[in-house]
């Protein structure tokens, strides 16, 4: 593949461009911002929620990972429009594209 074209997906269809950014918020405060295709993904962490399960033990933070990961992965399948697993993210991350 030429460095110049975009990478395809098992069905032939295009790749979008993935990036993950640290970018200032309006208030002030700085946030990891999830960019899909040169959008703004509309997704954030609960970080109190998730210190707070933290702080019950490990079984109620996996739990709680878990359910971090089937929301985001439900945010971004929404977002494009189709079913995303957990691994295209994944690699997305790595190379880019998803």
């Amino acid at each position: 593949m030429n460095e110049n074209q975009t990478p395809l997906r098992a069905d032939g269809t295009p790749k979008v461009p993935f990036q993950t950014a640290m970018r200032q918020r309006p208030d002030g405060t700085m946030e990891k911002a999830v960019f899909i295709d040169g959008k703004k993904l509309d997704w954030s962490l609960d970080m109190s929620s998730l210190m707070e399960a933290k702080q019950m033990g490990p079984r109620y933070f996996r739990e709680m990972q878990k359910d971090i990961i089937r929301h985001y992965t439900e945010s971004v399948s929404e977002f494009l429009g189709r079913r995303v697993t957990l691994d295209e993210i994944q690699e997305a991350i790595k190379t880019g594209w998803l």
